[in-house]
Order: structure tokens, then sequence, then C-alpha cells
């Protein structure tokens, strides 16, 4: 199952079950509220931390990348110039 379905699926889940909760809730309307709200921000820390977790998991490999890209590119780049060196002198002498 992708990862886009579980995310979606999960939050078409809990709208329903607040939805659901609000209007089927025994208690007064003001306190209803703020148990929504309350968990309506205990949802999103926990939706924020973990999409930070998921794009932290995801650049990771491409910083490796990019410093390994670089490290390689500096490599050719001195070989370049030593060919070049090696060359040059080949043709003066």
């Amino acid at each position: 199952m992708k990862f886009s379905t579980v995310i979606g699926t999960t939050i078409l889940a809990g709208t329903a079950g607040l939805i659901a909760g609000t209007l089927f809730a025994p208690g007064k309307g003001k306190k209803t509220r703020k148990k929504i709200v309350r968990k309506g921000k205990l949802y999103k820390d926990f939706l924020v931390d973990n999409m930070y977790d998921f794009a932290d998991s995801v650049s990771h490999p491409f910083e490796s990348l990019e410093k390994e890209t670089m490290r390689l590119s500096q490599n050719a780049n001195k070989k370049a110039k030593d060919i070049k060196a090696e060359a040059s002198k080949k043709m003066n002498a």
C-alpha cells in the first residue's frame, strides 16, 4: 500500500470519527468544542512531527549523494589537471 494512500485514509477516517463524535457527543457544545480543539492540536503536532521525520529520512540519502558527487568531482578535476600538466611536459620536451 502506498504511503499517500495510508495518509489519505487516516485523515478521512479521523475526519469521519470527529464528525460522528461531534454529532453523538453527550456533553455540552462548549466542552465538545474544547475537546475537538485539544485533539486537533494533538493530531496536528503528531502529523507535523511525522512529516519532519519523513522529510529527514528522504533527504538524508540525497545529502550523502551530494557529498559523494562533490568528492568525485574534485577527484576528477585533480586528475584532469594532472593529465594536462603531464601532456604539457611531454609537448615541451
